[in-house]
């Protein structure tokens, strides 16, 4: 480990301090290997995999990355409306196992990962008013992103066009947000500035909560043979309020109540992330190399709904602290008329002092666990571009990967033995797409693929026989295969429709699942076989120059093949999902209200099962929101401002749920009916 930490350390400062020296060696950017967002659509139409792509809703206060992620087909965003835990995601089923946080999917922001080695993320740091498009990729193809990337989510931070400021103000009964942002552009130069501040009384009874953000982003080109992008992310959230799930009972009885353990152990949360990210890519092909580096840190404590006093517990109050780097980057190795060959890699490292204390009601008793985990992850990657024929394209790669998990524990007494070890995995990932032009609106593609998964260092760090990592646990592995059609058409007055269908098929070997559960030591055990199966279909029809429609919706089965399992449902998974959202400008060709929108949202959820065993769903949901927006421009003077109204018919159902949840309270109830408002004043020059 001490070797890796050097060698890691190492190529940081170098990427970092001295980024003129690679002028013709390597970089790691964005690794979109079928479409990035600067793309246009006819690469998007000739791409042999589905990719999605969305921007960020422009009324609204947003404060949950669900808002950046529903209105994508296959992505299952579940929004907890609870600050003290991250967004649930899915797509496609990966990620559906995850109690909290993100688990197999990767995250990136700018091409820099926002996911750890052993594949846990949270997007709950990022700046989301900064996020200028939102980039999903899904299939067999994101197997190449490595481990637990059974889809990729791809950020990208919005550029500067000229110099610039802006303030704003948003509200509704619970919450309260202030923002300001700066701009500065001077030819091949930018930086900007943000900052945000935003507090909440919370849905329900203790659920308060407390978040300030910042960011600086600046752009360059050194000396004409590099351009330069540097990040420094700033996130803290001083109080977050946990107030806990509800049974399905009491969340019958009345959904917005509050579990009495939440007041009893006073549980909240609060965190600190800071990063700084740097990339290069050639000043005259962008595409030649590319090469990123990134360090950074992150504090979280966080009270349990439990004492945890028992000197075999994990303790009942979590101290973490997280230091994480990495580099990154590829190199196009060849390049002719119709073909394409770039190779790269990564090293990527994090390590987490965590301790664990007896949650004393409120207050922080006797140590009940300190340990070291560090995750180490290398990855090499060849892809490949080749179009055979005019109308023909295939794509494809395969990535090596080593991974290794290790625990060092420093808590030991007669009835806490050693639970150090290490664990190593190695894996591959292999993938191939062949797309086909019908003619200049209609594609179709197929692709196939073989990805893999680890366990997290959470998943490894308990046996349920006993002390020490779990060292019995395997990768799960999954084989994809998906096929469809996309189309695109637009005419001369204005109208545009964008769509795509796909179905697919993932068989994935040795999924995991809780083996045992107690005194806030969770063990996991590799089942045997789990199978997926659906269809997507996304649609953006712009009728006329009033009227936009957006369509999305997903059938999935997805279902156990596990002896003691066979034919159960994947709890956390809805079949069936629909969102509609229609965009109406009723005042075309007004001067002075032709910037009017008016919108409508709604969507269907299927019910969503809480456990392997599916003894209880969350019953289906059908749920509507409004909004409205207007921005005026007065020479260097702009204003915009909004009205939502969010679930307008007050409906009672359920936002997210615990999977497999020990003690019951598997359901967090989603918000009521909810008014907000908003303004935005900026000044251009």
């Amino acid at each position: 480990m001490a070797t890796f930490k050097s060698y890691a350390g190492k190529l940081s400062l170098l990427a970092l301090a001295l980024p003129c020296l690679f002028s013709h060696s390597l970089q790691a950017d964005t690794e979109i290997i079928v479409i990035s967002a600067t793309e246009q659509r006819e690469s998007w139409l000739s791409s042999p995999a589905s990719v999605e792509l969305s921007t960020p809703p422009e009324q609204g206060m947003l404060i949950d990355s669900a808002q950046l992620l529903n209105s994508i087909s296959g992505v299952q965003a579940d929004s907890r409306a609870n600050f003290a835990q991250d967004t649930r995601l899915s797509i496609r089923g990966f990620g559906s196992r995850s109690a909290f946080g993100i688990r197999g999917l990767y995250l990136q922001q700018d091409g820099i990962p926002l996911s750890t080695p052993d594949g846990q993320g949270q997007l709950s740091s990022v700046l989301l008013d900064n996020i200028a498009q939102v980039e999903v990729l899904k299939g067999p193809l994101a197997a190449l992103y490595g481990n637990a990337s059974g889809g990729v989510i791809s950020l990208y931070s919005q550029s500067p066009v000229q110099n610039a400021v802006a303030a704003s103000v948003a509200g509704s009964e619970q919450h309260r947000q202030y923002q300001l942002r700066a701009d500065w552009v001077s030819d091949d130069s930018s930086l900007s500035a943000a900052l945000k501040q935003f507090d909440s009384d919370g849905y329900r009874p203790h659920s308060a909560a407390k978040k300030q953000q910042a960011q600086l982003l600046y752009r360059s080109a050194v000396a004409e043979a590099v351009k330069l992008t540097a990040r420094l992310d700033y996130a803290r959230d001083p109080q977050l309020q946990d107030p806990l799930g509800l049974s399905l009972a009491d969340w019958r009885q009345d959904p917005q109540q509050t579990n009495a353990g939440a007041t009893l152990f006073d549980t909240e949360k609060h965190s600190r992330q800071r990063q700084l990210s740097l990339s290069l890519n050639d000043y005259q092909e962008a595409d030649l190399w590319q090469l990123s580096s990134w360090l950074g840190d992150r504090t979280i404590g966080q009270r349990l709904a439990f004492t945890g006093s028992a000197l075999s517990s994990a303790g009942g109050e979590v101290a973490l602290q997280r230091r994480f780097s990495g580099v990154s980057g590829n190199y196009r190795l060849l390049q002719g008329r119709n073909y394409q060959l770039r190779a790269g890699g990564s090293v990527v490292q994090s390590e987490d002092d965590r301790q664990g204390f007896v949650n004393d009601f409120g207050q922080r008793g006797d140590m009940r666990r300190d340990q070291t985990d560090s995750a180490d992850n290398k990855d090499v990657f060849v892809r490949m571009n080749w179009q055979p024929a005019t109308r023909w394209q295939l794509q494809g790669g395969w990535r090596y990967s080593e991974l290794q998990l290790a625990v060092a524990d420093r808590y030991l007494n007669a009835e806490n033995p050693d639970d150090s070890g290490r664990k190593g995995f190695y894996n591959q990932a292999v993938a191939l797409g062949l797309s086909y032009r019908i003619n200049d609106a209609i594609s179709g593609f197929i692709s196939a693929g073989r990805g893999f998964e680890s366990p997290t260092l959470a998943e490894i760090a308990y046996r349920s026989d006993g002390s020490g990592v779990n060292l019995a646990l395997d990768a799960s592995t999954n084989r994809q295969w998906e096929g469809g059609i996309k189309w695109q058409h637009s005419s001369t007055n204005g109208a545009a429709i964008t769509g795509s269908v796909s179905l697919f098929s993932v068989t994935t070997d040795n999924e995991l699942l809780v083996d045992s559960s107690a005194g806030g030591r969770t063990s996991y055990r590799n089942a045997a076989k789990t199978e997926r199966y659906g269809a997507e279909l996304q649609l953006d029809w712009r009728q006329n120059a009033y009227l936009r429609h957006q369509l999305s919706g997903h059938y999935l089965t997805a279902q156990f093949a596990d002896p003691l399992l066979d034919g159960n449902s994947l709890p956390g998974v809805a079949r069936s999902q629909l969102q509609w959202q229609l965009a109406y400008r009723p005042w075309q060709g007004n001067s002075a209200l032709n910037n009017t929108e008016l919108g409508l949202h709604s969507q269907y959820r299927s019910k969503v099962y809480l456990d392997d065993a599916n003894s209880n769903a969350a019953p289906a949901a059908v749920t509507f929101s409004l909004s409205a927006r207007h921005s005026r421009q007065w020479q260097q003077l702009t204003l915009d401002y909004w009205l939502a109204l969010d679930n307008v018919t007050d409906k009672a159902y359920v936002g997210s749920v615990i999977v497999n949840q020990s003690n019951g309270r598997a359901i967090e109830p989603a918000p009521g009916r909810e008014f907000s408002a908003g303004i935005s004043a900026g000044f251009l020059w």
